[in-house]
């Protein structure tokens, strides 16, 4: 997987995953999901072109997770489906899943428990650094990368904005959806949610 920028114009999107996990539950397919998005406008957004880049971009997250999740996406409490979508988001989005695992990560490691702005430049500094696709991308794309960043994890509940700081509140996670994740091979992305070895 390459590094993308794409997440400037990708949101969270919880509502939207939930609605597009059900289609996908009762048998849709990712045109049918395409055409619904464009026609009934079931993203309620602006334009024809916004609809299908988001569907294309759901579809693509939650096509990277086994079939079986799209129950506690849809019918799961909601702290369940916002900790699935921040996997998903992580899955299908590499600098992203480096981000939580370099910064959200290691300052829960450290004990620190808040994520600074220094931590967040130092991160996009180093792989401007290591990579030529990174290099090249402009302060403001960076800069909106940052902020897209913090608020897929403010919408995840997994931080917090407490006396200007981003508090880091590690999610609790379900002892059958742990077992499950385990199994799948989601360690490395539950592991970088909740600052396990």
């Amino acid at each position: 997987m390459k590094y993308s920028a794409g997440m400037v114009s990708s949101l969270f999107w919880l509502s939207e995953t939930r609605k597009t996990a059900k289609l996908l539950m009762v048998g849709n397919d990712v045109q049918a999901i395409r055409v619904l998005a464009q026609t009934e406008n079931i993203y309620q957004v602006k334009n024809e072109t916004r609809a299908r880049k988001i569907a294309n971009v759901i579809v693509k997250r939650l096509k990277s997770l086994p079939d079986d999740y799209l129950k506690f996406i849809v019918t799961g409490d909601i702290g369940t489906a916002k900790l699935i979508i921040l996997i998903s988001i992580m899955k299908t989005d590499l600098l992203f899943f480096e981000f939580i695992h370099q910064v959200y990560r290691l300052a829960i490691r450290l004990g620190e428990m808040a994520i600074t702005d220094r931590s967040i430049n130092n991160f996009f500094d180093e792989k401007k650094r290591q990579s030529e696709t990174v290099a090249v991308w402009t302060e403001t794309t960076t800069q909106k990368l940052k902020q897209q960043y913090i608020k897929n994890l403010l919408e995840a509940g997994v931080i917090q904005i407490v006396t200007g700081q981003r508090k880091i509140i590690i999610p609790l996670v379900d002892y059958n959806l742990r077992k499950q994740l385990e199994d799948h091979g989601f360690t490395p992305y539950l592991n970088a949610i909740t600052g396990e070895a």
